[in-house]
């Protein structure tokens, strides 16, 4: 008969968030998150929980997410191994050191493999600690019948996302020299499933929550079956937030009211739990009224935050840009550069004008 696992990571309880408003309703999303976890497991009978890593946020967690934490935990009932990561990675002060942690809790904490032997195979765990671990694959030799799971928290360094950290890299090629039948991983907030020959041998589950904006993949846990030797997978999308990108072209917007039209056609299909960060571009008639506070809060009321910022060009350029002169010219290539997204472009062209005036810019 096959084991169950039911894979997660990257929960990252009592992060902060700066990109948008609405950081604490966001940041109780997590907890609901991890809670819903747990409920996957035990709807899917599953035999054991692991977590890969990032689990909380080691600068910010305290009493409360320990004792949260642990409930959550507890409540699963069946066997929880954990590889802290670079978030939460053990050590004497760290929440997994405390007396209470959960007697079917297991916490992997040195930076090196540790088996354990399940109906079917072995479960290796990799842990962090203080410092940086290194490659944990590099030398590393798994042994034994049936399949050989690896559980850490890292980084395959061929899909590295643009901006993250790498920490405790690794590649393919030396998963497979391991010996490793399949690593459950943690790190990567977009989750997906690398492998050979159709046989999953990487799984990154997503964070449960997205985290930044821009993260592409799953966010969710990862259903982890195997029996008599191979390893199947099957992802659980389990997020209720969403982070989006959204733009409003004013397209020659003439009135406020116009501008409130344009930002309510751009926010259509946006609900509670979206938080949203929307750019105004385009141009807009002379005078005409563009408040983003007053965007923001109007039209934010029934999302989860609204943030907005104002990309649009004043209209009387384009009339400048049709002169016939050195200052046509001028604007009109600034023009065209500001409205294919250059913000340098879009500052300079209040400068041009400015200066063929005889004029001081405001200050932008």
């Amino acid at each position: 008969m096959g084991m169950v696992l039911v894979h997660a990571a990257d929960v990252h309880l009592e992060t902060t968030f700066t990109e948008v408003r609405g950081g604490a309703r966001r940041r109780a999303a997590l907890a609901d998150a991890l809670t819903r976890i747990v409920d996957l497991g035990v709807e899917r009978r599953a035999d054991a929980l692991t977590l890969g890593g990032d689990v909380y946020e080691g600068a910010r967690a305290g009493p409360q997410t320990a004792r949260f934490l642990f409930e959550q935990l507890a409540r699963f009932g069946g066997p929880v191994y954990i590889a802290p990561g670079n978030h939460d990675p053990y050590h004497v002060h760290a929440l997994y050191a405390r007396g209470d942690v959960p007697p079917n809790v297991h916490v992997f904490t040195e930076a090196s493999w540790t088996a354990h032997e399940f109906p079917g195979g072995f479960l290796y765990g990799f842990g962090h600690g203080p410092s940086e671990p290194g490659r944990p694959f590099a030398g590393a030799v798994f042994e034994g019948s049936g399949a050989r799971i690896a559980l850490v928290h890292g980084s395959d360094e061929q899909r590295c996302p643009p901006g993250k950290r790498a920490t405790a890299p690794f590649t393919l090629d030396e998963i497979r020299a391991s010996g490793a039948t399949c690593v459950l991983t943690g790190h990567y907030h977009g989750g997906y499933v690398a492998g050979e020959g159709g046989d999953p041998q990487l799984v990154y589950p997503g964070s449960p929550e997205p985290i930044k904006f821009g993260e592409r993949g799953t966010h969710g846990a990862t259903v982890v079956t195997i029996d008599g030797g191979r390893v199947a997978v099957e992802s659980v999308e389990l997020a209720h937030t969403r982070l989006l990108d959204r733009e409003a072209n004013l397209a020659d917007a003439s009135s406020e009211q116009a501008v409130i039209t344009a930002v309510e056609l751009a926010l259509a299909g946006c609900g509670r739990d979206d938080y949203v960060r929307l750019r105004l571009t385009g141009t807009v008639a002379a005078g005409t009224r563009v408040d983003p506070e007053m965007l923001a809060d109007r039209c934010g009321t029934q999302l989860g935050a609204l943030d907005v910022s104002d990309d649009t060009i004043a209209a009387d350029y384009a009339a400048l840009a049709r002169e016939p002169n050195v200052r046509g010219r001028v604007v009109a290539d600034l023009l065209e550069r500001a409205e294919a997204g250059d913000d340098d472009a879009r500052r300079a062209l209040r400068y041009a004008v400015a200066a063929f005036e005889g004029a001081e810019p405001a200050p932008a």
